[in-house]
């Protein structure tokens, strides 16, 4: 596909695209596959938390599109293992086409990934820090601010993967996107300041359209005053009402996003659609992971601080760096598959 004649996304930030097998082979996987049909049948292990559900749904997609491959989505609650099952790799009776990848998303996915192992022919793949020793699987993929090991086993991403695709191009209208998280233990979440802030954008900009939304973290008093709100360039959307296809609609129709900076992943999401992003003010608890992260987003350039709102809300507002991790993790675990195949 040619790029857009604006030039955007261009090369991704962190894409190796599909690397040369060289710069991350792991000789322990070579030719270890039997012969597999073309069409690699990947199984999704979910424990149906929305957040590890989209990651999945994102690196699902991308490898289906680019290597045709095969999605089959396996439900932890349904099929139960023991952690003795695990630890011996006796994976449960499953009516599925055999694996060539065994994908899992959250610790709940662990035990069920653990006894995937027992499927020889296929190549385990944990998209975490996993909690159990990390050669117990074969591919890790595990974000930056986890400092993983460099190693040919591991991938390091900006982040958690997200099914939001990049935008070819960005809206060239006057229309604000405010997401909102809620309780974090890595941040002092607090109604007021929230709320200050958020007007503080009607008074500064009161020429934008804004679009607000709350999650399933947002505490209940300050949805309620959310919607309480009377301005006439606002318009609250409450996260029970917003469809899965809500967001990537809004990141397509919006210039500008601000997120409270507890919502890791409604941040990367708007990263990945390209849309110019700042973090809302919240002071941090001490955890320095999560705040970390963000820090080195700043320090990239890739996202503005409250503070620093006039730059990114100016006209000539800049397109963050190109930023698509499912599609980067696609191209390195489709090489590993490959090296592991005869």
């Amino acid at each position: 596909m040619r790029p857009p004649a604006d030039g955007w996304p261009g090369p991704a930030l962190f894409d190796a695209g599909a690397a040369s097998s060289a710069l991350f082979a792991d000789p322990r996987l070579t030719g270890r596959l039997a012969r597999r049909p073309e069409r690699p049948v990947v199984w999704l292990l979910s424990d149906d938390k929305a957040g590890h559900v989209n990651q999945l749904r994102g690196l699902g997609e991308r490898l289906e599109a680019l290597r045709g491959a095969r999605l089959v989505w396996i439900s932890c609650r349904r099929h139960r293992v023991s952690w003795w099952q695990a630890l011996a790799a006796r994976p449960p009776r499953i009516e599925a086409p055999a694996p060539d990848l065994v994908i899992g998303a959250g610790s709940g996915t662990h035990p069920l990934l653990l006894a995937c192992r027992g499927f020889r022919e296929a190549l385990t793949v944990v998209l975490m820090r996993p909690g159990f020793p990390s050669r117990w699987v074969d591919l890790k993929v595990i974000p930056e601010h986890d400092r993983p090991a460099a190693r040919g086993d591991i991938l390091a991403t900006q982040g958690a993967l997200t099914a939001v695709q990049p935008n070819p191009r960005l809206s060239a209208a006057r229309r604000g996107l405010v997401l909102l998280g809620g309780h974090s233990p890595h941040f002092h979440w607090r109604d007021d300041s929230i709320l200050e802030q958020l007007i503080t954008l009607l008074r500064e900009y009161p020429d934008w359209r804004w679009t607000v939304t709350s999650s399933r973290r947002t505490p209940a008093p300050l949805v309620a005053r959310l919607g309480d709100l009377s301005a006439p360039n606002l318009r609250f959307h409450h996260h029970d009402h917003t469809p899965v296809d809500w967001l990537p609609r809004q990141l397509r129709a919006h210039r500008v996003a601000w997120v409270s900076p507890d919502s890791v992943s409604m941040l990367y999401e708007s990263l990945t659609a390209g849309v110019p992003t700042g973090t809302l003010d919240l002071a941090t608890t001490g955890k320095a992971r999560v705040a970390g992260g963000i820090r080195t987003l700043q320090g990239r350039g890739q996202i503005r601080g409250w503070r620093d709102r006039a730059a990114l809300m100016g006209d000539a507002i800049p397109r963050p760096p190109h930023l698509w991790e499912a599609n980067r993790v696609a191209h390195w675990l489709i090489d590993r598959y490959e090296e592991a195949r005869p």
